[in-house]
């Protein structure tokens, strides 16, 4: 049978410290070459009146999960009006989303799992942080700083608090009123001290984690705010990290390599060229020299000495980590009985090319 899951369905099947132990063997099964993927792909349809449709997906195999994942998205994308060049999206109506990770059996070929998306799209992205947090900080590190107060921010909290001993975390965002409702929420979740600050330098200070989870495309970390012995990690690579902050790092490690910074087309990619960590192709665009599957799989090193300044740049999707991830919540499920069992047979057929 065919297992659907919902996103309310899968918080009981996977916890954070799971996923990041899930995402750590299987980047290191990418790092000795049994597992294969696909990078994302968008398709962008121009509707008029300030909207886009856009269809996005990638795809993964870990060969030792047993599924190939794809993750689709489905989105209408409308420009907000005050928005300084920000966009919303949404499915059906703003405030809904449109996402799946369909998980096929490698052994088989037969589809075995349809997952919403959500909640493991989030959870896994601050999992995969927090991967490469276990390898580039401290062991001892205690204290976070994060800058926005979204989603992605409430991931990155859980997961530095799963694979380090944290005691306090500052968080700011453009908004007060989100930095004070991330406190009040996650305070008494992750049971250790949130304060809210006002502004991105104060959160930075004497901070051994910090998490970049804004959708800034305009470089705002100064170099003077990167400490001996800190580990940034970014969502949005080289956007919140520009070349002079970057040359501060002793380490930088990508989450996958081949990508073109986020940059303004006069900026080309030659803004980054000398910074450490990244290497020039002849086509002259950026790509990261070290990447977390090298990093896991122990063909590069991580930190160390303590006082070493680490960067993980958390730059794309990747379908291994719906491969991995997935697998383990389908098994769970089927385990606790939880999730709508749907015919196979439905979606096989007699007829090929």
């Amino acid at each position: 049978m065919t297992l659907l899951l919902n996103n309310a369905e899968m918080a009981q099947l996977i916890s954070m410290r799971e996923c990041v132990d899930i995402l750590e063997e299987a980047y290191r099964e990418h790092g000795f070459g049994r597992a294969a993927h696909r990078r994302r792909s968008n398709i962008t349809v121009p509707l008029g009146e300030g909207k886009t449709y856009v269809f996005a997906n990638f795809e993964g195999t870990v060969i030792k999960s047993g599924y190939h994942a794809i993750r689709l998205r489905s989105d209408v994308n409308e420009w907000l009006p005050e928005g300084g060049g920000r966009t919303t999206k949404w499915a059906s109506r703003p405030g809904l989303f449109c996402g799946l990770a369909l998980l096929y059996n490698i052994h088989t070929g037969e589809l075995e799992g349809i997952l919403n998306d959500g909640y493991l799209q989030v959870m896994r992205v601050g999992a995969t942080s927090a991967v490469a947090g276990k390898y580039l900080s401290r062991e001892d590190a205690a204290a976070v700083g994060i800058i926005g107060a979204g989603n992605q921010a409430r991931s990155h909290a859980e997961a530095m608090c799963a694979i380090r001993p944290i005691r306090k975390i500052r968080v700011t965002s453009l908004r007060r009123e989100s930095r004070a409702a991330f406190a009040r929420e996650m305070e008494p979740k992750l049971k250790v001290e949130i304060a809210p600050v006002d502004s991105a330098e104060e959160a930075f200070a004497g901070s051994d984690i910090v998490c970049l989870c804004t959708d800034s495309s305009e470089p705002f970390v100064r170099p003077e705010w990167i400490e001996p012995g800190m580990f940034v990690a970014s969502s949005r690579p080289f956007g919140e990290v520009g070349r002079e902050a970057l040359a501060f790092f002793d380490i930088a490690v990508a989450h996958e390599r081949g990508f073109t910074p986020q940059l303004k087309p006069a900026e080309s990619a030659r803004k980054y060229s000398d910074a450490p960590g990244v290497r020039e192709n002849k086509d002259e665009k950026l790509l990261p020299s070290n990447t977390l599957a090298e990093l896991c799989a122990g063909k590069i090193s991580g930190r160390t000495r303590p006082g070493q300044r680490c960067y993980f740049a958390n730059n794309e999707g990747h379908g291994i980590q719906f491969s991995a991830a997935g697998a383990f919540v389908l098994r769970r499920a089927r385990e606790m009985r939880i999730g709508r069992e749907l015919p196979t047979e439905w979606f096989l057929q007699d007829i090929t090319t």
